[in-house]
């Protein structure tokens, strides 16, 4: 959900989520996003008041018989502290102005590998004629057919070699400034952490293109186009 600035025109969007309420009153179902208004006084830091849009939001919420999920993480302002399995994780922002936002539901199920996908980016690493070269002149035995199968089948653990994430630097530039951004909320006023900061994300925005790349490619869905790095 992404709702408008302006309180008016919130109203459809209360509207609409009561609709899905009905239609899913028998369904497990969750509501994610930015609402553009809290429940509480105190969720926001320029004021603590009560207001109509407020109550309007509130009302929305009991109507359609929604809860608050029990929050953990970077940053959020309220929980009722309820047990269970369910929860959303909060993360730091990053580059952007929004927390991301991850919904447990249960236990994650154990990794059983993947089949072999060729990655586009991997054409881009300096190494990467050199491998394909190396692996084509080796003789292999039986038709022309089988000796592809065989170079190919040879090929696909030395391209895994190159990486199955576009670069690792992404990783990591993410993992830095989300350290100076928790230094920063801590209280940390010194200026060279301030200038860190701000390298920091010009870096990752950078990096972060060619992930959205690698992303775009797994996704294998054409018509999404823009939108959340395609992930």
């Amino acid at each position: 959900v992404y709702g408008m600035c302006d309180r008016k025109a919130r109203l459809s969007l209360w509207d609409d989520l009561n609709h899905c309420a009905d239609r899913f009153r028998n369904n497990p179902w969750a509501v994610l996003g930015d609402f553009n208004v809290t429940r509480y006084g105190g969720e926001h830091s320029a004021s603590g008041r009560v207001t109509k849009a407020m109550h309007e939001f509130n009302n929305a919420i009991t109507k359609a018989e929604l809860e608050d999920l029990r929050g953990v993480g970077f940053h959020f302002t309220w929980s009722n502290m309820r047990g269970g399995d369910a929860y959303a994780m909060y993360y730091p922002p990053g580059i952007s102005d929004h927390s991301p936002i991850s919904i447990q539901m249960r236990d994650r199920q154990p990794y059983r590998g993947r089949p072999f996908k060729f990655l586009n980016f991997w054409t881009e690493d300096c190494r990467f004629l050199a491998i394909v070269k190396q692996v084509w002149d080796m003789p292999f035995s039986g038709s022309p057919l089988e000796v592809i199968h065989k170079k190919l089948k040879s090929l696909k653990g030395l391209l895994r070699g190159l990486g199955t994430r576009p670069d690792s630097k992404v990783k990591d530039l993410r993992s830095c400034l989300h350290s100076v951004q928790h230094a920063l909320k801590s209280g940390v006023t010194d200026p060279s952490v301030v200038a860190k900061e701000k390298e920091l994300r010009t870096e990752v925005g950078q990096a972060a293109r060619m992930e959205e790349a690698f992303y775009k490619q797994k996704s294998r869905i054409q018509w999404l186009k823009e939108g959340d790095s395609n992930t």
